[in-house]
């Protein structure tokens, strides 16, 4: 069994109690996205879906973390189709034993053109 490392100055809590503490998307160019989870230690480990929708909200990317053991995610995502130019959302969601225990989004915008 591996093991599960934790911060020195951070207990680890039951899944029932993790929190989303910070998450960050940033577009590298118009099919990838650099995609950074923080969440709190867990004593067990859980599945994290991540979902990227565009401005008309249609699904343009997923994946699922599967018995995760890892509590800071650095993620490349990459997207079905070229983005369109405006306002799109990363969906984070934490589940433990099936069960939605966490949940966040955040909005973040690809540029109108890719830069020169």
């Amino acid at each position: 069994m591996s093991q599960i490392s934790f911060s020195a100055d951070r207990s680890p809590v039951p899944a029932s109690e993790v929190h989303i503490e910070s998450v960050g998307a940033n577009p590298l160019d118009r099919r990838r996205v650099d995609v950074a989870v923080d969440l709190t230690p867990c004593s067990q480990p859980v599945n994290v879906e991540l979902v990227i929708v565009g401005p008309k909200d249609d699904e343009l990317c997923s994946i699922l973390l599967v018995q995760l053991r890892e509590w800071v995610l650095d993620k490349i995502m990459h997207l079905r189709q070229d983005a369109e130019p405006g306002w799109h959302k990363l969906h984070v969601g934490v589940f433990c034993q099936d069960r939605l225990v966490a949940r966040a989004t955040r909005r973040f915008k690809f540029p109108l053109s890719e830069p020169e």
